[in-house]
């Protein structure tokens, strides 16, 4: 698995983000497709909502459903050129907060203050300190009536 650096590096300097992720959406049709046939269903109960998180938005795959079902949205990522292209393509959008991590750490997340945390086929290339990390931190973080849909893969 590769480090933290290594994935930071890559999605900074190497990627070629040219269809913004899409592509790994390809085999279901596209992202909609994945989104409305597989995603959406499972999530539907907990959404719309005060406050989401996504953890590892990329270019925004799954942050242009979401930015619609929320009052606030807030997405984080490794890699400032992802956090760069989420804020020129979601500009219109003032209710989204843009943050740069560690790759482990919360800490600009307030306690309590989560009502939906969202990551979704992002951190495959992430490793088992990585997913043990953001984990320990839901308690912290969600509110008394938050949930988590969290899945690598």
């Amino acid at each position: 698995m590769p480090s933290i650096e290594e994935n930071k590096s890559y999605f900074d300097n190497n990627y070629n983000w040219t269809n913004r992720g899409d592509e790994w959406s390809a085999a279901w049709g596209g992202p909609s497709m994945q989104w409305y046939g597989t995603i959406l269903p499972r999530i539907k109960s907990y959404i719309p909502t005060n406050r989401i998180l996504e953890i590892a938005c990329g270019y925004g795959r799954w942050t242009q459903f979401l930015k619609d079902l929320c009052k606030t949205l807030v997405v984080i990522d490794i890699s400032g050129e992802c956090i760069r292209a989420c804020k020129q393509r979601f500009s219109e959008c003032s209710h989204i907060e843009y943050h740069v991590n560690d790759g482990k750490t919360l800490d600009m997340i307030s306690d309590s203050s989560v009502d939906f945390l969202f990551s979704f086929d992002s951190l495959v290339h992430a490793g088992e300190s990585v997913m043990k990390a953001y984990i320990c931190q839901l308690q912290r973080i969600l509110s008394n009536t938050g949930v988590a849909f969290y899945s690598p893969f």
